[in-house]
């Protein structure tokens, strides 16, 4: 079936019945220039239009289909059957179109689904430090723990993971350790925070891969101070005392503030004991106070918050992806068994 052939007998028929291109789309219920399209080959009739298109020119199915006049009074049967065969092939052909626009639209649909929840996941921008204290006070409020106004000190990136030191601007002194998860197109979701009232040396245990590292940070400086020792329980001991501990690593004090990673052993279990040293002499605990100064910031908030639904993304995501290939496929099956049969 020839549609460019099809088209200039349209609009041989059309000239000879003296109707302009508006009046026969007017005939037909379309636009003159869907009936410009027919006649130029652009496209095809579609399948419905066909018994209003053979009235208005006084033609029937199996001369335009056959895009020819048969002379007599009667179709022969062979061309009958040629015409049924070739408006049977239209009718599929516009099928099989349809069903292929429906599963480009159905892969499109779902990457932009996709696409825009991870976006959604995934908002934070950390270009700025404006950018990153904005993020970590926003997600003490959307979360109801307070609020914070936060002042980005220090920020370290570790994997796809971006840890930052930072204190709160109302209660200086304290400090905050805050995790975000890098994505795929360079912005980050918020994943953990951690805050302590403690004025001095804090730290923290991490996984990044099949690596196990304490993390110290501070954030006020302490001029006398020239290294700091993080400690370890003895193998066996039940408990943290100060007998129970050992000096796992030892480090130098550059000054605050400083946000530091050190790879531990897997089986460190890690005391609450930190020690300090002036003049390469450890300073007795007693003693700290006095040097130091007062260890708690009043008022200042002492807690850990973390997003428990990280997993929830990537269910969301399955889902999406799951309902695209199934939509896909049912637009694809038809379109993939009519070319089979053309083979």
């Amino acid at each position: 079936m020839d549609q460019e052939k099809i088209g200039a007998f349209i609009r041989e028929i059309r000239k000879e019945k003296g109707l302009t291109q508006e009046q026969f789309a007017e005939k037909l219920g379309v636009s003159q220039r869907s009936v410009s399209r027919w006649e130029t080959g652009k496209t095809m009739p579609d399948y419905s239009l066909l018994p209003g298109i053979c009235e208005a020119l006084e033609i029937n199915v199996a001369e335009l289909l056959g895009a020819e006049r048969i002379e007599g009074d009667s179709v022969p049967k062979s061309r009958v059957n040629d015409a049924a065969r070739s408006l049977l092939a239209l009718v599929n052909d516009r099928k099989r179109r349809r069903k292929l626009i429906g599963a480009v639209v159905s892969v499109i649909v779902t990457i932009a689904c996709a696409a825009a929840l991870y976006c959604h996941e995934f908002h934070i921008r950390v270009d700025s430090t404006a950018d990153l204290e904005r993020a970590i006070e926003d997600y003490h409020t959307d979360r109801l723990y307070g609020t914070v106004s936060a002042d980005e000190l220090e920020r370290r990136a570790v994997g796809r993971h971006l840890y930052v030191l930072y204190t709160d601007r109302d209660f200086p002194g304290s400090s905050g350790l805050a995790c975000l998860e890098k994505g795929l197109f360079g912005t980050y979701r918020f994943l953990w925070y951690t805050e302590s009232d403690d004025r001095w040396i804090n730290r923290y245990i991490v996984t990044e891969g099949k690596k196990r590292y304490c993390i110290t940070f501070c954030v006020n400086d302490f001029p006398e101070l020239d290294s700091y020792g993080i400690c370890r329980v003895k193998d066996g001991a039940t408990d943290f005392t100060e007998e129970n501990t050992m000096l796992l690593f030892r480090a130098a004090y550059d000054g605050a503030p400083f946000l530091t990673f050190t790879e531990i052993p897997d089986d460190a279990v890690l005391s609450p004991v930190v020690r300090y040293y002036r003049n390469d002499t450890e300073i007795d605990r007693d003693a700290l106070p006095a040097i130091l100064g007062e260890r708690q910031v009043k008022g200042a908030s002492n807690r850990s918050a973390f997003t428990a639904e990280l997993w929830l993304l990537y269910v969301w995501e399955g889902i999406v992806i799951l309902l695209g290939v199934m939509m896909t496929r049912y637009f694809l099956s038809d379109v993939v068994s009519g070319r089979k049969k053309k083979n």
